[in-house]
């Protein structure tokens, strides 16, 4: 069975649709491993549902999504613009004038979003460098997509918006601003706010992820072997702690998945937690049931504790 994520369907296009409803002007993000599902997946779906729009990573994955009819943004910056054929129809991050400077060298012609700088303190201008960055992109032929404006997640919704409202007064008027990280209430009264501004929010977790109840990720038990106490096993020789069962599960670094950040497993059965036995390996984990407690056999599947933006599934199961 591999790695496999169940989704579902029903739940989870219900919870994409709402989304939808409470964030107008939404750009649907597919970056990295497409969360799970895929970046071309989730932009077919985002095409599916009506979007003109997707945001991307790098320029790296816009080969993902070339063959639909959807204008892409890169949200990452990129000095690769020589190293690399990128569409002129692709809406390009800049942060900085030397990222600024090496666009209008390699392709200085089609949209661009400049970043403004926010308290995450990632890439981006300082806000009272936008003007000049924008004569800077027009003067070479470039158009102006956005400006994007990106706080933290960190803090509650009443401070990121107090944030990207006081970038917004200082940005020219005439300018769209592109905002991530808002719930749908603060994003609704920025945009009352400013009725005369034209505003997009991008979102990537809160629309593929919003609803974690509609996504279970579960590992297959491909065998199960009887140990006595100090018996030595697994890559690694460990010496198994009292007499048990060694459970063999098909899912491992290889699909992303890695102890805890406390070092805890991330496999469970029966309501509890499976110990590892060692680090999971490239396509299979070894998990120790203690003489006792319930073994699950083979065939069956366990949930696994993984975050999807790092996990790569064998197979997703709609439901």
């Amino acid at each position: 069975m591999g790695l496999t994520l169940y989704v579902d369907t029903a739940a989870w296009r219900s919870m994409i649709d709402g989304v939808r409803r409470d964030f107008p002007d939404l750009i649907p993000v597919v970056k990295g491993n497409g969360y799970g599902f895929g970046r071309a997946f989730l932009a077919e779906q985002a095409a599916a549902f009506g979007a003109t729009e997707v945001a991307v990573g790098t320029v790296f994955e816009l080969g993902a999504i070339a063959h639909l009819p959807l204008r892409a943004t890169v949200l990452t910056p990129s000095l690769d613009l020589d190293k690399v054929q990128v569409p002129e129809s692709a809406t390009l991050t800049v942060g900085s004038f030397e990222q600024l400077e090496h666009l209008v060298r390699h392709r200085p012609r089609g949209p661009v979003v400049l970043k403004a700088m926010t308290t995450v303190r990632r890439h981006g201008f300082d806000v009272g460098d936008i003007a000049a960055a924008l004569d800077t992109l027009q003067s070479a032929g470039g158009v102006l997509h956005s400006v994007a404006l990106h706080p933290p997640l960190a803090g509650s919704d009443e401070e990121r918006r107090a944030e990207v409202e006081a970038l917004i007064d200082q940005l020219p008027d005439e300018t769209t601003v592109t905002l991530s990280h808002l719930g749908s209430e603060h994003y609704a009264r920025v945009r009352e706010r400013y009725p005369k501004r034209r505003f997009a929010i991008r979102l990537g977790s809160v629309l593929w992820h919003g609803d974690k109840s509609t996504l279970v990720l579960r590992a297959t038990v491909i065998d199960v072997h009887e140990v006595r106490g100090g018996e030595r096993v697994g890559y690694r020789g460990v010496a198994v702690p009292s007499d048990g069962s060694i459970v063999i599960l098909d899912a491992g670094t290889s699909h992303g998945v890695h102890p805890l950040a406390n070092g805890d497993s991330p496999f469970h059965s029966s309501r509890r937690r499976l110990a590892l036995v060692e680090a999971p390996h490239m396509h299979v984990s070894l998990a120790f049931v203690p003489a006792g407690e319930p073994v699950p056999a083979i065939g069956d599947e366990v949930d696994v504790q993984r975050p999807l933006i790092s996990t790569a599934v064998d197979r997703i199961a709609w439901l």
